[in-house]
């Protein structure tokens, strides 16, 4: 706006541009010919209105929207310090429940370790009694009774401890070898005699199973036990439960364990797998339980990265299906890598025939090339289809260790044990058996049958080694016990006291004709029954020593014994079969370091 007067010429227009809002008067004044300024100035009245951003509405707006920003930023701060208070909150309420739960772990674990000291001193006695034949029928009934609900009590607690190990992240899937489908046959025989007590019929049946497979048999067992002990408590009389094995594809196994019982109803199915949780129904709660054993079955599953299915119409059947992945072991690529390995093992490393010797007696021949590709890289192996090849092999081979399955045709592993072991040729050898049967009463009459160990089927490969290693190293301490006591490097006047069967008949052949200089390796094979090369095994395994040297230093024994009675060097070399007192004397020095004459003066 202009305060002073603007002399315009004889322009006619005045422009003014960007004036700010308000009210303005335009005065107009012009002059004559002559001139000279009019005294009548004409005024106009002018009001600019401000644009609507600057309007008072848009103020008002404008101090809402900032009142609504302030208020904003003090309910999010406020919400950002309650957020980040609760989650310090929330982590020093898991904290704390961590520490309680591990508080309840230890607890739960340390008693129920406690639990099972006294139990096994129940269980123990109530076994003793169960075989003590001068109890009445009614006394018999009764510790029955205790011993069953003992063992359900260790069950019970087992899986307590089952729970602490999976809490912690301390079980672990172990993969054992075996034929899936008759370990599960043999866990669900287990229930034959219960199922038979309710007049229940018991099926089991398997599709494609067939063969040897590696899965965790601890974890299959708990999971097919406590699906089958569920469906048996839930099935009234005369109903029916089935178990089902079949083989999927992309290795998996689908197990189904379906019976009669009242069902669960659609509500609680999604929750029947939570822990201690128990179907709030009277026809089920009548039947009891604890609520642990679906939900181990279900954590159990989703460790060996399998799943869990549960289908139930109530009043007509309940039906769970476990599928889970296992590895099957391909018959035809294990004998074809066996053979493939031994032939190469003949032709390049002849070097190695000083490796034990380890027969493997097995009539399944999968399994029987996969215990040889297994162990090959520790033992020369040999192998038998049956118990009678088995014996003629060790008979002819002389093994350091045999691994035999039980049941096989023709002799089985209990009968090929005893022979071997009441055999003097064969006693020294290492036994194993292999066997499905995990019952108390097979595992005694393996162990009566003088076997030196015993595992059951399915089985850990690394054990199977760790045992037959052990069994190597307590020969080896064997022998070396027996050559510190018979080959020794210092003259004994009295002979050592050998316990060994073997050597106690050998010492005796030996005996009879000590003083014949003529006696030799042929005499011995003869009266002791055995061919040259099982003789020389046969002491190669016990004393590390051929039959000549054994010959000898039983002679000079004898001769040391006699000298030291007072007998001359030359009636002492005759009388124990040297042909020459020179030679004794050579042979004397060459063993004890000293001639006979040093040793006889010494001595005095």
């Amino acid at each position: 706006a202009d305060d002073d007067w603007i002399e315009n010429g004889t322009s006619n227009v005045a422009s003014y541009a960007a004036l700010r809002s308000g009210s303005y008067t335009f005065r107009i004044n012009a002059t004559d010919d002559r001139g000279q300024w009019s005294n009548s100035i004409k005024e106009i009245s002018v009001i600019i209105h401000p644009p609507f951003w600057f309007s008072w509405w848009a103020y008002l707006i404008y101090i809402l929207f900032a009142a609504i920003l302030v208020r904003w930023y003090f309910l999010f701060r406020e919400k950002g310090i309650k957020t980040e208070q609760s989650l310090v909150f929330q982590k020093r309420e898991a904290m704390r429940l961590k520490e309680i739960d591990e508080v309840k772990d230890r607890f739960f674990s340390n008693i129920t370790h406690e639990f099972r000291t006294p139990l096994t001193l129940i269980i123990s006695p109530l076994e003793k009694l169960m075989q003590d034949e001068t109890l009445p029928a009614p006394a018999i009934n009764t510790i029955k009774t205790a011993q069953r609900n003992s063992k359900q009590l260790l069950h019970l607690i087992n899986e307590f401890l089952d729970f602490s190990k999976l809490n912690v992240g301390q079980m672990k899937v172990k993969l054992s070898a075996g034929e899936l489908d008759l370990f599960a046959a043999d866990c669900v025989q287990s229930f034959e005699a219960g199922a038979a007590d309710k007049n229940i019929h018991l099926s089991f049946s398997a599709d494609g199973v067939k063969g040897l497979y590696l899965f965790d048999e601890e974890k299959w067992s708990k999971i097919i036990l406590n699906l089958l002990s569920n469906a048996l408590k839930f099935t009234p009389q005369n109903g029916e439960v089935s178990v089902a094995l079949s083989a999927l594809e992309e290795y998996k196994v689908r197990l189904e364990v379906e019976d009669t019982g009242p069902g669960i109803p659609a509500a609680q199915q999604q929750k029947i797998f939570d822990r201690f949780y128990q179907v709030d129904d009277s026809s089920i709660r009548n039947y009891g339980g604890t609520g642990i054993g679906l939900s181990l079955v279900k954590e159990l599953t989703e460790l060996m990265q399998g799943s869990i299915e549960l289908e139930s119409d109530p009043g007509r059947l309940t039906r769970f299906t476990v599928i889970i992945p296992v590895q099957k072991m391909d018959a035809k690529k294990n004998i074809h890598s066996v053979v493939s390995a031994v032939e190469k093992q003949k032709i390049n490393n002849n070097s190695e025939d000083e490796l034990p010797l380890l027969l493997v007696a097995e009539d399944n021949d999968e399994l029987r090339a996969f215990l040889i590709e297994s162990m090959q890289h520790r033992y020369r192996v040999i192998e038998a289809p049956d118990g009678m090849k088995a014996w003629d092999l060790i008979l002819h081979e002389l093994p350091d260790i045999i691994i035999s399955d039980v049941m096989m045709p023709g002799q089985d592993g209990f009968d090929l044990c005893r022979i071997c072991k009441s055999d003097n040729r064969t006693s020294h050898i290492g036994f194993i058996l292999l066997t499905s049967k995990a019952a108390h009463d097979a595992r005694l009459k393996g162990l009566s049958s003088c076997a030196d160990d015993y595992i059951t089927k399915p089985f850990h490969l690394d054990e199977l080694e760790l045992r037959a290693g052990n069994l190597l190293v307590r020969q080896q301490k064997i022998r070396e016990h027996l050559q510190a006591l018979i080959l020794s490097t210092k003259p004994q006047v009295q002979m050592p006291d050998v316990t060994n069967p073997f050597l106690v008949e050998l010492y005796k052949e030996i005996d009879e004709k000590i003083d014949d200089a003529q006696l030799g390796v042929e005499h011995l094979c003869k009266t002791m029954g055995m061919s040259r090369s099982t003789l020389n095994r046969k002491l190669k395994s016990l004393l590390d020593i051929s039959p000549n040297d054994l010959v000898r230093q039983y002679r000079l024994q004898k001769a040391t014994g006699f000298l030291s009675a007072g007998m001359d060097i030359s009636s002492a070399a005759y009388k124990v079969g040297f042909s020459s007192p020179s030679y004794f004397s050579q042979c004397f020095k060459e063993q004890y370091g000293t001639t006979p004459s040093d040793w006889v003066l010494q001595k005095n």
